[in-house]
């Protein structure tokens, strides 16, 4: 299915052919975090995040930073041709959380909010916060104690596009 580019959070990725959303281990997709635009190109930024929505038997990245078998973010060059992953369950319906749009409100959390930044100062020296996540009762989100995920970047990474350096950190108290 052919889509125009748009920047959300949660739902289905729309990505060039050839690009395919990752996935824990064989066949465990990957939930997407966000999409959005940069430059001429697209941002995918994806999470194992099952645990995190309630289920208690799927494996979750830990309190600190998280290997890159729990997360990726990857980048296209290109907003043309993009077409819609889906991922849904066996009966049909979604396996995904429903797709929100992206605006001021939400931006704003793409640039960090002041809670955790003296501990990303003090433990990510050189790093910004590319996207954060915070729980999300409407989704049942919850990453321990008023948790939040962070993906950061160096700036000169962002600039040159290497999305391969991203860390990805939980903080929770």
């Amino acid at each position: 299915m052919s889509v125009h580019s748009d920047n959300h959070w949660w739902g289905f990725a729309a990505m060039p052919l050839g690009m395919e959303p990752p996935c824990h281990g064989e066949d465990n997709p990957m939930t997407l975090v966000c999409q959005f635009a940069l430059g001429e190109g697209m941002v995918y930024v994806f999470a194992d995040l099952d645990y995190w929505f309630g289920d208690l038997d799927a494996q979750s990245g830990p309190i600190g930073e998280w290997s890159r078998d729990f997360f990726r973010v990857l980048y296209a060059p290109t907003r043309e041709d993009l077409h819609v992953h889906e991922i849904r369950y066996p009966d049909g319906t979604s396996a995904v959380p429903d797709e929100r749009p992206m605006n001021e409100l939400t931006n704003e959390r793409m640039k960090g909010n002041g809670e955790w930044r003296e501990e990303l100062a003090q433990d990510y020296p050189g790093y910004e916060v590319l996207v954060q996540l915070d729980e999300d009762d409407e989704f049942g989100l919850r990453f321990y104690d008023c948790g939040t995920l962070f993906f950061l970047i160096r700036p000169e990474d962002l600039a040159a596009r290497h999305f391969e350096n991203v860390k990805c950190v939980l903080y929770s108290y």
